[in-house]
């Protein structure tokens, strides 16, 4: 129970949290809410039910845009995640230089997707690209527009972030730091040797990082926009385009409500896959 003379200043401490989350994510959810039922212009304002929402079901572009999400979620969890966590257990031996190989690891994660953007942009020019120069060394001569064929460009810009595997080894580092070294000498005692070890003890221990990591990559994925956007602008012909691009698209061209539609389809989506990855490793449980 809380005492009478400590209620105000308990709700004085916890005033500016509140203020703060209500005005920056409270009022704005609702107002994205409400807005994807109407036809907004920010001028003129109309409900307009489901209309936002049929329209964007009927539209081509959406499922497209879906599509390639899907991809590079996919990327980034069958690919990021496990490389990952397979240098993090490897690093984790502590090797000889591996403080070296961790720094040179990390470093690309803590770059700005902007900037990732910019350099593989050069990397995949056709005239100058490093990437076609590299393949004429073994004999693959044609200048090839990696980014504007539409059988390349999709793979191109998962390309630039499937091995960007700090954030994902740093965090299996620290997990396995934490598994008490008595588990492994128990386990040698029994016979085990190598990657059994890691089999039996590690990757189980391991359940809450990876789901952890499997969660922050499909996140950051469902909302990926920047890399695209300074690439490709979704092209060419919409094969690149992400749920987000195509949001963006609908607020340029004054169609607020439909990107308020679309924005809460990508809310719903990561409330989804927050439950669901949730529940599927088990995540906040102790491993066993």
């Amino acid at each position: 129970m809380i005492r009478s003379g400590m209620r105000l200043p308990i709700a004085l401490s916890l005033a500016p949290g509140v203020a703060l989350f209500a005005t920056f994510f409270v009022v704005p959810f609702a107002l994205l809410v409400t807005s994807s039922f109407s036809e907004w212009s920010g001028l003129e304002f109309r409900f307009t039910g489901l209309e936002n929402f049929q329209r964007m079901l009927a539209d081509f572009v959406f499922w497209r845009a879906a599509g390639n999400t899907v991809f590079y979620s996919a990327v980034g969890v069958f690919v990021q995640v496990p490389l990952g966590c397979l240098i993090g257990i490897i690093l984790a031996q502590k090797i000889r230089g591996w403080k070296v190989f961790r720094a040179i690891i990390f470093v690309p994660w803590v770059i700005s997707g902007a900037a990732f953007a910019l350099v593989f942009s050069m990397f995949y020019n056709p005239r100058f690209g490093l990437l076609n120069d590299i393949l004429a060394l073994f004999g693959f001569a044609s200048r090839h527009d990696w980014l504007f064929d539409t059988s390349t460009a999709r793979f191109a810009i998962a390309g630039t972030f499937a091995f960007v595997l700090g954030f994902t080894m740093i965090v299996v580092m620290a997990e396995i730091a934490s598994i008490p070294k008595e588990l492994y000498e128990a386990a040698e005692c029994d016979g085990a040797q190598g990657w059994r070890l890691h089999r039996y003890i590690t990757l189980p221990l391991l359940r809450n990082a990876i789901g952890t990591c499997v969660l922050i990559r499909l996140l950051s994925d469902i909302g990926l926009f920047d890399i695209v956007y300074i690439l490709t602008l979704g092209g060419p012909n919409d094969s690149t385009v992400t749920l987000a691009l195509y949001g963006y698209r609908a607020y340029l061209s004054g169609e607020w409500g439909f990107a308020s539609a679309i924005g809460s389809t990508i809310l719903l989506i990561g409330l989804v896959l927050i439950l669901s990855v949730s529940r599927l490793f088990r995540l906040g449980e102790r491993a066993q």
